[in-house]
């Protein structure tokens, strides 16, 4: 009765903070909330529940969920024991408990307060208190916790940049922070294969023979030895224990099969769980139950000990323990190579880089001085599992950690991050093969002898599907610019450009991975596509010059194609073919200068002299304009059939300055005589009629449209000539006023 009191106490302190946990702890388990808190009610544990609200208390508290064993009062026993007791029996039950004391056979439902100095109140119990479960039906209290981290921790720390505490502001936090979950994730690998070294563990059957329980004095072996009935019983245990070590060993001599992308981590885990192994069979091997067996056959002097299935039971001991042995020296020297190896699964590919020499001497010392991972054998594998994991560091880095396609990230940083990966294949050769030839020139030293194919294959293979990547991305790049080109006729090309484009970038498999030939195929056909539009491309480009006669324009609409920057177009053919029409056209000019240079046709209002230049710098003006777009591609121009036009252009060029020189000169002349007609009479009277006419010289209104024409064309005017044309307008004054 008392107790009920007091339980009945406890209950009416309790409020919404115990609910909330309360509440949580039975959805965890599959409980009622009233079961659970009926059986936490019992004992001191209110009490402990209580330490986790309070200021300064406990950080964490933890409700195990699990058999164990109960009074048929149903008082709590011993929790966890193993060993049943009279009066009692195993039910599962709700308790609190530190985890020292108690091993977790069910299900662990954890809190956890980030601040012990904040008091935990009904109001902010549900912001300052997480919680978090273990359940040991799922595959084990390893793999629970393993899931834990993996699943839940480290991909929550690594989403979260803020909040690292005192790491907020220093330069090296970003290192810090990797290099802890770099620690975090090798934690979990750990925790990996120690559960796969529980599953793999080998127990030797139990030898259920009560008779070698109660051995003490060497005359109850022979006792025991010289009964043929328990003698054969015993036999039977060791026959199986004999049986089950062959499998083993069997098992450690059959060739390894492994996947063909692991990292140098997997080969420390598998020697880990080979030493787990022997070293669990070894420990069995010396147990009571073994030795006291192999003490009444040997008293019985029997054959087992001897011929056991082709080799004795202390040869079997010895391969047992040499294969322990191996496991524990392999797992010694893999150790001093773990950190090395570190960078290669927490760094990009440009920060490993730093970190392969250390990786490669560490091996050379593993291949020089130890006693049982010093075959070419294991150490080629030890390269090819380095090159695996380089490989997948690289294929990480480009695609993000798997969050980003290589279409869907600008194509400027994919082809940087490609290499950044190219780079680091060829550090990592380099470095090997620095390594060997060190090696060759001290011949006292084990030499690098293994095979590179082997080793370095995967990496070639991975190169080369990178370099194509790359020429995917040039392609895209190269042709592009023909959707921003406004060359008429092109549509039908940037339709095609757009399909091949679509087409390849439709592919659902991963264009990293080295080993899916869909994208060989793909490729070809990629390349296929992008020559078909070259080739129409070039066809189009010559339909389009076929219909152009005129020089000018061919080299204009030939600097469109140009600007293109498309290689292999034939530019330069087409420049060649220009030019030879270009020499056509210089030799036209030349014939119709000579033809019409006496008798010039004149423009329009183009006064005699001015009207001549005018006519001799059309012509130049039609052989230069071509010229200068020629010299803007000045590899034709040193062809050895550009030369007899660079003559002929010079040549008439020559001769048309020439004509353009001699007529301004002579104009300049010309102008000197003009003021002999202002100085005559003003009116003179007809002969005949004597009827009065103004005399103003004609030549003078010409000398007005000359002086403007030649200012216009940039040519030197006199200073006589440029003082009459300002006053051009007076004198036109006076003539009609005195005509009046």
């Amino acid at each position: 009765q008392r107790l009920k009191e007091e339980k009945e106490a406890k209950r009416a302190r309790l409020d919404g903070r115990h609910d909330y946990v309360f509440g949580i702890v039975a959805s965890c388990v599959d409980l009622n909330k009233a079961e659970v808190e009926d059986a936490l009610l019992e004992g001191t544990q209110i009490e402990r529940i209580d330490q986790l609200f309070a200021v300064g208390g406990l950080r964490h508290l933890m409700f195990y969920y699990q058999d164990v064993e109960v009074a048929e009062t149903g008082q709590l026993g011993s929790p966890g024991g193993a060993n049943p007791i009279s009066g009692k029996v195993k039910k599962p039950k709700v308790f609190v408990t530190e985890g020292k004391d108690v091993a977790l056979t069910g299900v662990c439902v954890f809190f956890i307060r980030t601040n012990p100095s904040r008091a935990i109140t009904p109001e902010n119990i549900h912001q300052e208190v997480s919680f978090n479960v273990l359940d040991t039906a799922d595959g084990g209290l390893l793999n629970s916790v393993r899931r834990l981290l993996s699943d839940i921790f480290i991909p929550a720390l690594r989403a979260t940049s803020h909040g690292w505490g005192e790491l907020e502001g220093l330069p090296e936090a970003a290192s810090i922070r990797q290099e802890f979950l770099g620690s975090l994730e090798g934690f979990v690998n750990v925790l990996s294969g120690a559960q796969e070294s529980l599953k793999e563990k080998v127990n030797l059957q139990k030898c259920d023979i009560l008779e070698l329980k109660t051995l003490k004095e060497p005359i109850d072996y022979l006792t025991l030895a010289n009964n043929p009935e328990t003698l054969e019983r015993i036999e039977g245990c060791m026959k199986v224990w004999i049986k089950q070590a062959e499998q083993v060993l069997a098992e450690n001599n059959q060739l390894r099969k492994e996947a063909d992308d692991l990292g140098p981590r997997a080969e420390l885990e598998h020697w880990k769980k080979r030493l787990s192994k022997f070293n669990y069979l070894l420990d069995q091997l010396k147990s009571p139950d073994v030795k006291a067996v192999l003490a009444v056959l040997a008293a019985a002097k029997s054959k087992l000990l001897k011929v056991a299935f082709c080799f004795t039971w202390r040869e079997m001991d010895i391969r047992i323990t040499d294969a322990a042995n191996e496991a524990k020296d392999n797992v010694k020297y893999l150790y001093t190579l773990e950190k090395c190896c570190d960078p290669l699964y927490s760094s990009d590919p440009i920060s490993m880089t730093d970190a392969i020499p250390t990786l490669i001497n560490a091996i050379k010392m593993i291949y020089s001085i130890s006693h049982y991972y010093n075959t070419s054998e294991k150490i080629t594998s030890l390269f090819v599992k380095v090159t695996n994991q380089m490989i997948a560091a690289c294929k990480a880095y480009i695609t993000n950690n798997g969050t980003a396609s290589i279409w869907s990230q600008p194509q400027d940083v994919v082809v940087e991050k490609i290499l950044s990966a190219i780079k680091l294949k060829q550090e990592y050769q380099h470095c090997f093969h620095k390594t060997k030839q060190k090696l060759k020139q001290d011949p006292n030293e084990k030499q690098f002898e293994f095979s590179e194919m082997y080793i370095f294959g995967k990496f070639e293979t991975f190169h080369r599907r990178l370099a194509k990547i790359m020429d995917i991305f040039t392609t895209f790049k190269t042709y592009s610019v023909l959707q921003d080109s406004r060359i008429e006729g092109l549509e039908d090309m940037v339709t095609k450009y757009q399909g091949i484009v679509a087409t390849i970038k439709k592919k659902e498999y991963n264009f990293l991975d080295q080993r899916k030939m869909d994208f060989e195929q793909d490729y070809e056909e990629f390349c296929k596509q992008t020559n078909d539009l070259h080739n129409k491309l070039q066809k189009f480009m010559d339909v389009t010059f076929e219909k152009i006669q005129n020089t000018n324009q061919a080299l204009s609409m030939l600097k469109k194609f140009e600007r293109l920057n498309i290689p292999d177009l034939g530019i330069d053919d087409k420049y060649r073919h220009i030019l030879e029409n270009y020499g056509a056209d210089i030799d036209m000019i030349s014939k119709l200068y000579t033809k019409q240079r006496c008798d010039p046709p004149l423009a329009r209002d183009q006064p005699p002299i001015a009207g001549k230049i005018l006519w001799a710098r059309q012509l130049f003006h039609r052989i230069q304009q071509p010229m200068q777009l020629f010299q803007q591609h000045p590899t034709v121009l040193q062809t050895a059939e550009a030369k007899p036009v660079i003559r002929s252009y010079n040549r008439v060029a020559k001769v048309l300055l020439e004509f353009e020189v001699l007529y301004h000169r002579a104009w300049l002349q010309q102008t000197e005589e003009i003021h002999v007609g202002l100085e005559a009479s003003l009116l003179v009277k007809a002969p005949g009629t004597g009827k009065l006419f103004v005399n103003f010289d004609p030549q003078i209104l010409t000398l007005f449209r000359e002086t403007e024409c030649m200012s216009q064309m940039g040519l030197e005017v006199s200073p006589f000539a440029a003082a009459l044309f300002q006053k051009r307008d007076i004198y036109k004054k006076n003539f009609s006023n005195v005509k009046v």
